[in-house]
């Protein structure tokens, strides 16, 4: 097609699905979200000027995807002018849905397994972007980003304030609310940038500025409300009537980024950049709660129950500078020997400044908040590489990243979350191509910290990946990886094992045959000591994940015909193992995922492509069996090129 001067060819792709889902329908769109009637899947435009030297631009491009009510619309136009600029604007949506059955009865009777945090939100991420070759040494940049996220959180809050009292510990602990808290936020950024080359020097500098704004409502969704603790007798009598709060921050910062690299001689390449951006602004907690809490500071089990009525005001200034500066090099020894050093310095900081007054059961209470994070690290990575030969590749080195901590509370260091942590991490990388049908990667990081900073912060934590891909035939491909890691903190007890393995073989007979299978296995184990600071009895219990996956995936693709094509690909996911915490039911056991689609398409002469896309998924639960749920999908899509 030609019109606008321009030589403008595409395709367009829109179909209809019809959907029958049986079962938890919630649990069908927290994996899919697929749902039926008339979709835009593709769209795809592209023009070329009909002449060179075209006066405003030389090409264009429009692709538009999953509109219509997919999960994840998206699109892209872009336009340019060889030698002076190009222009690109896209847009991306994303929806996210968590909804397991949080109220479901196990087999054993036990309700509450979840932690009953559900949420359903739409991310909408935006950009422009606008690039200008002033000359062929100097370039202008333009950028605006924006970054929003909207819908309902569900999830569970306990009644506790500032200035609560140490008795209050029991209660709070005992009693999480089950509470709907709707949130927005939003994210602009708009920076405008310079590059600039002259000989074997090329630096960079964006300069600008980003917002970020963020508001959270939360009510209690019942009233009166038992907690979901109600494994706990006492919790039927420590009733909520109101739990509702408003959460909300504006934060403010300047962008400034500058990076260079360059070749003083024909030995030596050297690179950098230093980055500044300060976070700043309010923050804001209201809240009021009411309802009925043990009577007796011991944490007694049983009545009396009085009432109490708590009402809360934070006002609080918010100021997070971070200071971010790199430099590194590249020395050739030989034309097979190379040295390279990269360090880094990061400033980063948060430091928070408020005040709290309020009410509880009538009683005023009031307070200053004065809470500084500072964090300085040093981290510098020394690697040898040698390529001996072209079939050879080496690279060792070490790795050193000493991270100092400070925090203060009104002035005064607090010992215990203060740390200065140095951590040494050996680093090995290998290639080897014996022939160009096989060739072999490998490498093995060792890293031991002198402190940790958490009880799952693994003091020693081992990691080594080997990946070989093999192509003994023209037509034969096989890729297969294994990787393996080993983390350890013994003051806590705290394991964890990883076992990751997958291999993949491809064949393809010709241009009319194609087949793939494939087989994963990943295995996880982690378990650690948990001791709560406060509440009831056991305060010091076992945390334990344990989990086995095996995947198997196969699929191929035939055109018998002229026309006619015919494919299917397929995946059977089987998950064994469970994660429990001592004296609790498991939070997730064995369950099975398989899903498969199958597709036949025929090209009608002058008309376009016709498709047929039935798709089949079945998803099994043994512990929490209410989440279970099966779906048969039907897509008839038309292909239209113009």
């Amino acid at each position: 097609l030609t019109f606008g001067g321009f030589q403008n060819q595409g395709s367009v792709t829109a179909g209809y699905r019809f959907a029958n889902i049986k079962g938890r329908r919630e649990e069908y769109q927290q994996l899919f979200n697929l749902r039926d009637g008339f979709r835009l899947l593709d769209f795809n435009l592209i023009g070329q000027a009909e002449s060179k030297g075209a006066r405003f631009a030389d090409d264009y491009s429009l692709t538009l995807s999953g509109l219509g009510g997919d999960p994840f619309p998206g699109g892209q136009f872009s336009v340019r002018k060889a030698g002076l600029y190009d222009l690109r604007v896209s847009y991306r949506q994303s929806t996210y849905v968590w909804d397991r059955d949080d109220q479901a009865a196990l087999p054993i009777g036990i309700t509450g397994l979840t932690t009953n945090h559900d949420w359903s939100t739409v991310r909408k991420m935006g950009s422009i972007n606008f690039n200008l070759r002033a000359t062929n040494q100097l370039r202008f940049g333009f950028e605006y980003f924006r970054n929003t996220r909207d819908g309902m959180n569900f999830s569970t809050r306990t009644i506790d304030y500032f200035a609560a009292p140490a008795a209050w510990g029991s209660f709070a602990r005992a009693n999480p609310y089950y509470v709907a808290a709707p949130l927005s936020e939003t994210s602009n950024r708009a920076t405008g940038s310079v590059d600039y080359t002259r000989k074997n020097w090329n630096a960079h500098y964006r300069i600008g500025y980003q917002a970020f704004d963020s508001i959270i409502r939360g009510n209690n969704t019942a009233s009166p409300q038992r907690s979901i603790n109600v494994g706990e007798a006492a919790t039927a009598g420590e009733l909520a009537r109101l739990i509702s709060w408003s959460d909300s921050r504006q934060l403010k910062t300047p962008v400034s980024e500058f990076s260079y690299n360059g070749s003083p001689n024909a030995a030596l390449d050297l690179r950098g950049g230093y980055t500044f951006f300060r976070f700043r602004g309010p923050a804001s907690l209201d809240a009021g709660f009411n309802g009925l809490a043990r009577a007796s500071a011991s944490g007694a089990t049983t009545p009396p129950f009085v009432s109490y009525a708590i009402s809360l005001s934070t006002r609080t200034e918010v100021t997070e500078p971070t200071h971010i500066l790199d430099q590194g090099l590249t020395y050739k020894v030989r034309d097979w020997w190379n040295v390279l050093f990269d360090y880094r310095f990061t400033n980063s900081s948060s430091e928070n400044r408020g005040d709290f007054h309020g009410v509880a059961d009538a009683a005023p209470i009031a307070g200053e908040v004065d809470y500084l994070w500072d964090v300085q690290s040093h981290q510098s990575e020394l690697n040898l590489e040698f390529i001996p030969r072209r079939d050879v590749g080496i690279r060792a080195g070490l790795r050193y990243y000493h991270r100092d901590v400070e925090v203060r509370e009104g002035g005064v260091v607090q010992n215990i979350p203060s740390k200065v942590i140095n951590t040494v991490s050996p680093i090995l990388n290998v290639y080897y191509q014996p022939s160009s049908k096989i060739s072999l990667r490998g490498d093995f990081t060792s890293t031991t910290d002198g402190t940790s900073y958490t009880r799952i912060s693994p003091q020693t934590d081992v990691r080594s990946r080997l990946s070989a891909r093999l192509h003994p035939w023209e037509k034969l491909w096989i890729e297969s990886g294994l990787t393996l890691r080993n983390r350890h903190f013994d003051e806590s007890n705290f394991q964890n094992n990883m076992r990751i393995t997958s291999t993949n073989v491809t064949y393809r007979q010709n241009e009319r045959l194609s087949l793939f299978a494939g087989f994963s296995y990943d295995s996880h184990f982690a378990t650690s000591d948990v001791t709560f600071l406060r509440g009831t009895a056991p305060l010091d219990v076992l945390w334990r994940d344990q989990s086995v996956s095996r995947t198997w995936q196969a699929g191929f693709s035939a055109n018998p015909a002229a026309r006619l094509g015919v494919s299917f690909s397929g995946n059977y996911v089987r998950a064994t193992g469970r994660g429990e915490i001592s004296g609790e039911p498991p939070n997730y056991g064995p369950l099975k995922f398989p899903y498969a689609t199958a597709t036949v398409h025929y090209d009608v002469p002058a008309a376009g492509r016709i498709a047929v896309d039935l798709q089949r998924t079945y998803y099994i639960e043994e512990i929490v069996r209410s989440n279970n749920f099966s779906a048969n999908l039907l897509t008839i899509r038309w292909t239209r090129d113009f």
